[in-house]
């Protein structure tokens, strides 16, 4: 039998609620979050019916839950010191763009170029946020970059693409990768 739409709203809100339900976490995140559902299809795909199986195991895994409850706990830290920027497309797209060609063009994370490329990313950050560059927002923004960077929640979103029949993005990882070993080698601005 094929999953209901209701089906998937349920899976998907139960998930949410479990895992922002309590906390003040970034509303725009949380109605993202809510509003990409999973929509079988009258006749799916095997490869949708495998992806809703995994998505339905990924949900329920308590590792997984205690992962989103982690990256829940620190959007609600951020409002609590005043964050209310809502989702970050334009910073995110930055990243993306400048650690893609610094990887095609070799660049190292612990490099003298990663830290020009680190100074440019964390000015995209601190303009989204209004923070300064200092040593201890750097702190913040590894462990921020840390708790978000699980693989399995890119995972989360692919799964619903494919139930979904929309386009998969490509994986920003590596990308994450790179700019933490970025801060990790450069922790002071």
């Amino acid at each position: 039998m094929t999953p209901s739409a209701e089906d998937g709203r349920r899976l998907i809100h139960d998930f949410v609620d479990e895992t922002f339900g309590d906390l003040d976490a970034n509303p725009d995140f949380v109605a993202l979050l809510r509003s990409a559902v999973p929509e079988m299809p009258a006749d799916p795909s095997p490869e949708q019916v495998d992806a809703w199986a995994e998505l339905v195991a990924l949900v329920r895994d308590a590792d997984f839950k205690a992962s989103v409850r982690r990256m829940a706990e620190q959007q609600a830290a951020e409002r609590a010191e005043g964050d209310r920027t809502g989702l970050h497309h334009e910073v995110t797209e930055l990243v993306r763009e400048r650690v893609r060609q610094a990887q095609t063009e070799g660049v190292e994370p612990g490099s003298p170029q990663a830290r020009a490329i680190l100074v440019e990313l964390i000015a995209g950050y601190t303009a989204t946020f209004g923070h300064p560059d200092s040593a201890e927002y750097r702190r913040k923004l590894l462990t921020r970059l840390e708790v978000a960077n699980d693989p399995r929640a890119e995972r989360y979103f692919a799964l619903l693409s494919t139930i979904n029949g929309w386009p998969v993005q490509p994986s920003l990882a590596p990308v994450f990768d790179w700019f933490i070993q970025a801060l990790r080698h450069h922790p002071v601005p």
